[in-house]
């Protein structure tokens, strides 16, 4: 079994955000809250859009997309959000995301930056080092389908075009530096 029972309280508060604001964008504004909420690279922002950098990773382009991240985030809850805590956990996909946006904002010009799979793309990070490190503390099963899907999902993420790629990738540096420090300063293991 991956979990000890504790239910992933935060990736299920997450997935019913994502949910939640896919439906009231499509059925509710009519894509106008995602015009509003989505990701904008900081030379297109308008004066007091920084709350792009957060809120962008609420949004999601299509059905697809949201599903790939609402059992992205889901899976990887259930792998790790209960072994390192529902805060650390919380943290590493806020930072995750965030300090995604605010690179790839820097780095490159775009009008309508969307999706969580930075900050998972972190978490999952987080799982691999703390597995190497010690394959005992997560206890995974190569065999579950929460590990496949993981497995399947960092991979199969980077296919669909570079910016994807792009993001993903700094999603997992930002991933390796917070799972280093917080075993550095004794937080997590």
């Amino acid at each position: 079994m991956i979990n000890n029972g504790n239910l992933p309280i935060v990736s299920w508060v997450l997935s019913f955000l994502y949910i939640s604001i896919f439906i009231l964008d499509r059925l509710v504004f009519n894509g106008n809250l995602f015009q509003f909420g989505s990701g904008k690279s900081f030379n297109l922002m308008q004066q007091n859009e920084w709350y792009r950098i957060l809120t962008g990773a609420f949004f999601h382009k299509n059905i697809l997309h949201l599903l790939a991240n609402v059992f992205g985030i889901y899976y990887v809850g259930l792998i790790l959000e209960d072994k390192i805590g529902h805060l650390i956990f919380l943290l590493i996909y806020l930072i995750g995301n965030i300090g995604t946006y605010i690179i790839y904002s820097i780095l490159i010009s775009y009008t309508d930056g969307n999706g969580a799979s930075p900050g998972i793309y972190a978490l999952i990070t987080c799982i691999i080092i703390l597995h190497f490190k010690d394959s005992t503390f997560l206890n995974l099963n190569f065999k579950s389908y929460p590990v496949q899907f993981t497995i399947g999902y960092f991979i199969i993420g980077n296919f669909f075009n570079l910016g994807a790629f792009t993001v993903h990738l700094i999603g997992v540096v930002i991933g390796a530096i917070l799972t280093f420090l917080f075993l550095v300063v004794g937080i997590l293991l």
